[in-house]
């Protein structure tokens, strides 16, 4: 339990604003320790570490608590229904009355959803019937996010819904050598050759020699995708990221939360086009950068985390682990923060190493959870998701 609070400090030590929508991933947060059975006292006295009001850290319990109850009461079985499905289960009874079968088409319908077939059955839901229930059931408005293909390999088959939808900012955490800036390249070139616009952010290496390995490695023309205005890779320097930050910092010294909208800060430059991907490589080169002041860099983080989030787009932000990690992020703040957490491990078996992925935490959609091997070939990142990492020859 113990462990869970630590985590959750490093999680939560990020200056609290009121409970507006920029609240979102700490609330996502707390409801995962809620769940987790983390005591109530254990988090508000995390809370409260941070620098928090007692009020403010049992505001932000309380919204998690309520949120927690509405899901359970959403995904209820008992909860009365609305429409054709509601009517056709027995759902919708007066109070204190016990359910009855009820007749539906040509089958009998028991209280306990148990269908009796009759002796001329008919098509329960014609397409006809169908449509007409989803232009009688009431439907969430705006609709649900689209979902975006990863597009390495065959990455997408991982995930229950064959991509992430856009909006999520993904950790893609490994070691030295497992190939981040492969999986990232090769997101963003794929998915340019399919009309979706991709823009990388370089902090380490430059644009010129990364497309010019890229172009020798695997054959991808990222020169000729960003001449056609489907791709960009973009150079940014942390330190002068760090050195703003700083000077915000130490402008505005008296106040628990700034608002970085209302400052002209890195990366609020204008994009050349609005991504459908977009790539952060990385996080570790910031966090060095902030080395002698880490409340700049967890305010400058979570601010990072919602500008990429107003793009609309799929964000995947890079962090540099150890090879076999336990630990995910430099700060601990950066997976709680994320929508998912995707693993890139370098495995050491005898005396060879062998590269696998995992997705860690998704939030948007189930996925499956084992270590899966991949190689990097001549064609980029391979997923071999059918094998297993360890055999015996």
């Amino acid at each position: 339990m113990q462990g869970l609070t630590d985590s959750f400090n490093k999680s939560f030590f990020v200056v609290f604003s009121g409970m507006d929508s920029k609240n979102k991933r700490l609330l996502d947060a707390t409801k995962s320790l809620l769940e987790s059975d983390t005591s109530q006292s254990d988090i508000l006295s995390s809370l409260t570490d941070t620098g928090l009001s007692e009020k403010e850290a049992t505001e932000i319990i309380e919204k998690s608590q309520n949120e927690i109850e509405q899901q359970k009461k959403a995904s209820s079985p008992l909860v009365e229904k609305k429409g054709l499905i509601g009517s056709l289960f027995g759902l919708r009874k007066p109070k204190n009355e016990p359910l009855k079968p009820i007749e539906k088409n040509d089958y009998s319908v028991q209280p306990a959803g148990v269908f009796e077939k009759k002796e001329k059955p008919e098509e329960l839901f014609s397409e006809k019937s169908f449509q007409e229930y989803l232009k009688k059931e009431e439907r969430p408005t705006g609709g649900f996010r689209e979902i975006l293909p990863v597009r390495v390999s065959d990455f997408d088959k991982l995930i229950s819904k064959g991509g992430l939808k856009r909006g999520d900012t993904i950790l893609v955490s490994g070691g030295c050598g497992t190939g981040k800036t492969t999986f990232g390249i090769q997101s963003i070139y794929n998915g340019a050759l399919n009309g979706e616009k991709g823009v990388y952010l370089t902090l380490e290496e430059s644009p010129q020699k990364m497309k010019e390995n890229m172009k020798q490695n695997f054959g991808w023309d990222l020169e000729a995708l960003e001449r056609e205005g489907k791709l960009a890779v973009i150079k940014i320097d942390p330190l002068t990221i760090a050195r703003a930050v700083e000077a915000t910092l130490t402008k505005e010294r008296g106040g628990l939360y700034i608002e970085f909208e209302q400052f002209d800060l890195p990366f609020q430059f204008d994009l050349p086009f609005k991504p459908d991907r977009v790539v952060v490589d990385s996080l570790s080169a910031l966090s060095i950068a902030f080395m002698e002041n880490e409340q700049g860099y967890r305010q400058y983080l979570r601010h990072l985390f919602e500008t990429l989030e107003k793009y609309n787009s799929v964000n995947f932000v890079f962090g540099e682990t150890e090879q076999d990690p336990s630990v995910y992020s430099r700060s601990g703040i950066e997976e709680f923060l994320s929508d998912g957490v995707i693993v890139l491990y370098n495995i050491q078996i005898h005396n060879i190493r062998q590269r696998a992925l995992e997705i860690l935490k998704l939030r948007s959609s189930n996925h499956i959870r084992k270590i899966t091997p991949y190689r990097i070939g001549e064609h980029g990142i391979e997923i071999f998701i059918n094998q297993e990492i360890f055999r015996e020859d």
